[in-house]
């Protein structure tokens, strides 16, 4: 088990299980009301929708949710095909919750896989997380660079 990976999968884990829901927007009808002399108007989450939620998640969760993702895209687009959904599945059940991280034993049921199974998944869940989470850093340095040395 890659332990860098593994805090990396649980602090994501943690935000897609509970985002941090503040969120306020400025509506002109709330400034209008302010400027004809109305109470103060205060933002809040209601009615904000999945954009807000998409907000609400840090950078890192999302890269992280996008190389998970990328996991299961089909062979012939670089991800692993049903192989991925495997383990993207996995990491769904192993990071994903509310509260304290589940038993082994009841993640094992749930998937219901081997115990054997299961630790040979982690480690190839934690080592595909590796490789293309290193890939999209070495693009983004090279992207950098190339801003930086005025070719873009």
């Amino acid at each position: 088990m890659m332990t860098a990976v593994d805090d990396l999968l649980r602090q994501w884990g943690q935000e897609r299980a509970a985002p941090a829901l503040e969120a306020s927007l400025r509506s002109p009808l709330g400034d209008t009301d302010q400027w004809l002399g109305g109470g103060r108007g205060s933002g809040g989450e209601r009615g904000l929708g999945v954009a807000a939620l998409f907000a609400q998640h840090s950078r890192v969760c999302r890269v992280v949710d996008d190389v998970l993702r990328s996991l299961s895209a089909p062979r012939e687009e670089g991800g692993l095909g049903g192989r991925g959904l495997t383990l993207y599945t996995l990491a769904k059940v192993r990071y994903v919750h509310a509260g304290e991280q589940p038993a082994v034993a009841a993640q094992i049921a749930e998937l219901a896989i081997s115990e054997r199974t299961y630790r040979t998944q982690v480690a190839e869940l934690h080592r595909a997380v590796a490789e293309r989470l290193e890939k999209r850093l070495r693009e983004a340095d090279r992207a950098a660079w190339r801003v930086l040395v005025g070719e873009v």
